[in-house]
């Protein structure tokens, strides 16, 4: 198995399945509702929505270093500001998500295994340290999506 694949390995048990950790992201957020979603437990903590727009970001962003286009404004869309709490307006939000993953992975599955330690364009951090930065940054969230879950029954 090369590094690109067992990268690609690593980002596919982080979200869909066959996780060390326990459960992949994807089976946390599934059957969230809007509600759960938009539930803040404490006011100065972040809802479900919030934190996965916030991964949609992070992951889009390091997707944008690895494809060498411009950087975009965390400041704008680090947490950005959840819709109207509609049905509609999740569904959207997690289908954003997904489109998230799917350009990314392709993007992991396109790595040259030459370029891993190379830094990705303005930054001093490897493309082998952004791309595991995503599955870490994913999974931290990932478990505070899976308490607020349960705290939202």
């Amino acid at each position: 198995m090369t590094e690109v694949e067992r990268i690609l390995d690593q980002y596919d048990r982080a979200m869909n399945g066959d996780a060390w950790h326990g459960d992949p992201v994807w089976t946390i957020l599934d059957g969230i509702s809007a509600e759960q979603a938009n539930n803040r437990t404490d006011p100065n903590t972040h809802s479900i929505w919030e934190l996965v727009s916030h991964m949609t970001f992070w992951e889009t962003e390091v997707n944008r270093r690895l494809n060498h286009l411009p950087a975009r404004s965390p400041e704008e869309l680090n947490f950005p500001v959840a819709p109207q709490p509609t049905a509609e307006n999740w569904t959207s939000t997690l289908t954003a998500f997904r489109q998230s993953n799917t350009e990314f992975r392709k993007s992991l599955a396109q790595l040259d295994p030459a370029g891993l330690d190379l830094p990705t364009p303005g930054r001093d951090k490897s493309v082998y340290v952004e791309a595991h930065g995503v599955i870490q940054h994913h999974l931290y969230h990932a478990g505070q999506i899976a308490i607020l879950r349960k705290i939202s029954r």
